[in-house]
């Protein structure tokens, strides 16, 4: 198989700066006005601790792996050890990409910059990570990445809430959205969790210029809450029930328009899926197939939470009781999110291209229709 040459990897690195964003219910600004009451008064109490839906213990064995065939493609994929990557590591754990001929290698990597510049030199055949600034500043550079599935997106109520520090909620500094107006908020780094925070503001008439804008990954937003130095923040699951259950942080938005909006996607080197469509084929379907598992209440069933923890090193019963995310069982890519996305970073000035991208042209869609030609429509359980 062809790959780009590894000497590219360092340049592309330089190039390259990924902005990492850790079905759907759209809705008109009308309905977005009704959805959640600004005003209405949030508990400072941390919840108690309660087992997940499932009752997960801690002790339920990762499923073993599955024999590959005689002769497997081998596939090599990036991932941020983060839960909303979770269907990679249930297609693995599971047998999944075995059952397509496909000998997968998982390569965590530090951040979504190294995953898009090793996945567009050939390191990498496929990488899930999200479609920030970076992402289409790297799709204008022609790098020969294609988009090949859909990501994660979120629901109602969201897996990426708007916390406020527990100290500011006691002393009523901040009990409302607009109480956020002239404080030190943060998201974990400029992309989708950056556009997350603009539309939670706007529920109750702010926007990203009427704060002290942040960015701090999500493990140093939780220590700057506990000390002080921050006021609020977006805060991507499992770190907003962790924040929740220690008493650092309570949930101030929950509700904002972001449904359907995909800040993920799967995306692959032009080589590999030009090389091999055989094998993107099988890639695709397998990540289907655990997509469907972790629909509805599959994500908090043990054998996946047990999964998932082997993958991220979260803990099963932390990840069981937070917000999961929603994955698209059809494989549909939400193309108009995606032009949202793009719109709200040239908005920032965050691309470095002068011409808007058609999101249309960046996907190849032949696998998903090739997978679901297998796969067969998901049959929605009541």
């Amino acid at each position: 198989m062809t790959r780009l040459p590894r000497t590219g990897t360092l340049l592309l690195a330089l190039l390259v700066a990924f902005g990492a964003s850790v079905g759907g219910f759209p809705r008109s600004g009308e309905q977005l006005a009704s959805a959640q009451s600004a005003a209405s008064p949030i508990s400072c109490e941390p919840p108690s601790p309660t087992p997940s839906a499932s009752g997960t213990p801690a002790s339920v064995p990762v499923p073993l792996p599955r024999p590959l065939p005689d002769d497997p493609a081998k596939v090599t994929v990036a991932y941020v050890q983060a839960t909303v990557f979770a269907p990679i590591f249930v297609a693995a754990g599971k047998g999944y990409f075995a059952e397509e001929g496909l000998d997968v290698t998982l390569e965590p990597v530090p951040g979504g910059s190294d995953m898009v510049a090793l996945t567009a030199s050939g390191d990498y055949d496929a990488g899930f990570g999200g479609a920030g600034p970076g992402f289409w500043n790297a799709i204008a550079l022609g790098v020969g990445l294609t988009v090949i599935a859909p990501g994660h997106a979120e629901g109602i109520p969201v897996a990426t809430p708007l916390v406020v520090a527990r100290s500011q909620c006691e002393s009523g500094a901040i009990t409302r959205v607009a109480d956020l107006k002239g404080k030190r908020v943060a998201v974990n780094a400029p992309g989708a969790t950056e556009y997350w925070l603009s539309q939670a503001l706007a529920t109750d008439g702010l926007t990203l210029d009427d704060i002290d804008f942040q960015t701090l990954a999500f493990p140093d937003i939780l220590a700057a809450l506990d000390s002080g130095a921050l006021d609020a923040a977006m805060l991507g699951e499992p770190f907003a029930t962790r924040a929740e259950q220690e008493g650092i942080a309570v949930r101030l938005a929950t509700d904002f328009a972001i449904q359907g909006i995909q800040p993920t996607v799967v995306f692959a080197n032009q080589d590999f899926v030009d090389d091999d469509p055989d094998a993107a084929t099988g890639l695709v379907k397998a990540y289907l197939r655990a997509c469907r598992d972790l629909s509805g209440t599959g994500f908090a069933k043990p054998e996946n939470l047990a999964i998932i923890e082997e993958y991220t090193g979260v803990p099963a019963a932390l990840v069981g009781q937070g917000v999961p995310p929603v994955y698209a069982v059809d494989g549909t890519i939400n193309l108009d999110g995606l032009r949202t996305l793009q719109t709200f970073f040239r908005e920032r000035g965050q691309l470095e291209y002068a011409d808007d991208l058609d999101p249309a042209a960046l996907v190849d869609t032949r696998f998903v229709d090739a997978a679901l030609a297998e796969l067969g429509p998901y049959q929605f359980s009541s």
